[in-house]
């Protein structure tokens, strides 16, 4: 399910950034990606990863869908092309490390 989210918001800040959307768009864009980064943020403390849980929070302070921009349209389009970034390569992040077993050779017997 995060994967669809994930997928969704990643398709739509690509279409925003390709495409230019208007000013009439961005509500809908915001409240997207402050689902998909609620979601981001709640997996990554369910497996124990709280740095990318505050980058996640971080990004849901911007996207913000209920407060008015007050960033450039330059900034934005920045912080647009960042965000696909990061959700281009969360999989990658969160995905569940295994630490693997080292194997230490049996105490010799004298």
């Amino acid at each position: 399910m995060i994967r669809l989210i994930t997928w969704i918001a990643t398709a739509t800040l690509a279409a925003t950034v390709l495409f230019s959307s208007s000013t009439d768009y961005r509500m809908a864009v915001c409240i997207i990606v402050s689902v998909a980064t609620t979601a981001l943020a709640v997996r990554s403390l369910l497996i124990g990863k709280l740095v990318w849980a505050l980058v996640f929070l971080g990004v849901l302070g911007i996207f913000t869908p209920f407060q008015r921009s007050q960033f450039s349209q330059e900034f934005v389009s920045i912080f647009d092309l960042a965000t696909l970034a990061l959700f281009a390569v969360s999989p990658l992040l969160l995905r569940k490390s295994f630490m693997p077993r080292v194997s230490t050779p049996p105490p010799a017997r004298l």
